[in-house]
């Protein structure tokens, strides 16, 4: 179950990520489900560093935990290793279906969904039978943009095998479809099913858990699953993040201050660094110099979340719409297309903003439409703007 949570979890930041809106107050009841004690998560991770340091010389092992490290800490130079460590064991090992399989892995991490698909291929030829390609393929159609054979695929692996995994990603995958509420309804179900005490599993599993309440608005019940991700595997950057946006939405200030003065006191990630210039502990010009350094890296990887830095604070639209755009290029999905509308209409294109709004017209996700209909009020097709009004209750 771990390595089936890690191949998701890499490409689980492709679901797109908004600022919360403005929110107050906080959740009257809480949401999260009992969960076992596990052990102590700091010490998991540096347990993790220490595997990667003992398994040099085994590449099939040490590319798997630079994976794992990857998906938990961000770091621009794990996913580096990794793609070149898969490269170079597929190119010694071109038979084996473990070295393929992982070569799959660190490209869709990437976001190179291209060549992720042809790495694939190779798995499926030396291993048609396999249990786990079909979860890696429905990873990266998730990603990339076919979502309705991925929900389908999510579907039939929870009703075939439910575990607390399948169902979280059933859930992951019905939040995209804008269905809340029959998303939230898996996560008793899922939390029941736990037999395991792994840091690693109760951390994603409860910032998975907040992301279906985000989507859906409740930033306040979001926060409290994202404080106890944190609380079972601290350093955890995404959980980490997303509990400073969500302490912010729900309007304290001054605990998201700590969490991220904290939190920079040992690492300099730039999305830390960018809520950091948000909340004043940092500059701009340091977040701004480590995004920059991330996208010449891996563009395809962190072009969407540099878009949303440069959207915000980092106060340049016109690289926002680029980046943006590049990202969209690359993934065909509602956030990427939402993202080159919010980025044009700042950038003061409406004419760009409305030719990327158009398939929003019609998306699940009411945040989608509520773009598109600020696209066409701007570009001048008032009429079409009229209807999406009405279709959103917006009245003048």
């Amino acid at each position: 179950m771990r390595r089936l949570i890690v191949a998701v979890a890499l490409v689980a930041a492709c679901r797109g990520d908004r600022e919360p809106a403005p929110s107050a107050g906080s959740a009257a009841v809480s949401v999260v489900p009992y969960l076992p004690q596990s052990p102590d998560g700091a010490e998991e991770l540096r347990a993790i560093d220490q595997r990667v340091a003992i398994h040099r010389d085994e590449p099939l092992v040490e590319i798997a935990l630079l994976l794992d490290r990857a998906s938990l800490r961000g770091h621009v130079e794990d996913y580096v290793e990794a793609l070149a460590r898969s490269a170079e064991l597929v190119e010694h090992a071109p038979d084996e279906r473990d070295a393929w399989a992982l070569r799959t892995r660190a490209l869709a991490a990437v976001h190179d969904f291209a060549a992720a698909r042809e790495a694939l291929a190779k798995v499926k030829a030396l291993d048609p039978h396999g249990l786990a390609y079909p979860e890696l393929a429905t990873s990266i159609d998730e990603a990339a943009g076919d979502r309705t054979r991925a929900l389908v695929m999510r579907d039939a692996a929870a009703k075939s095998t439910p575990n607390p995994a399948t169902l979280t990603m059933f859930a992951a995958s019905l939040t995209l479809a804008g269905r809340y509420d029959d998303a939230i309804a898996l996560i008793p179900r899922a939390a029941k099913l736990v037999h395991d005490n792994s840091p690693e599993l109760f951390s994603w599993l409860l910032f998975q858990w907040g992301r279906i309440y985000e989507q859906k608005g409740d930033f306040a019940a979001a926060r409290q699953l994202y404080a106890a991700s944190v609380a079972r595997l601290p350093g955890y950057l995404e959980a980490t993040t997303h509990l400073a946006q969500t302490m912010l939405a729900t309007g304290d200030t001054p605990a998201a201050t700590e969490l991220v003065r904290e939190a920079l006191a040992a690492d300099r990630h730039p999305a830390l660094l960018e809520l950091g210039a948000q909340l004043q502990l940092a500059t701009r010009e340091d977040a701004k110099a480590e995004w920059d350094r991330y996208v010449q890296a891996l563009p395809k990887a962190f072009a969407d979340h540099a878009a949303r830095f440069y959207l915000g604070v980092g106060a340049d639209p016109q690289v926002a719409l680029r980046l943006a755009q590049q990202n969209l290029a690359n993934r065909e999905v509602a956030e990427a297309r939402e993202l080159v509308v919010l980025a044009a209409l700042a950038a003061n294109d409406p004419a760009t903003a409305c030719t990327a709004a158009g398939p929003l017209v019609n998306a699940p996700v009411r945040a989608h439409r509520f773009a598109a209909w600020r696209a066409l009020a701007r570009c001048g097709r008032q009429h079409d703007a009229d209807r999406l009004a009405k279709d959103l209750g917006i009245t003048p």
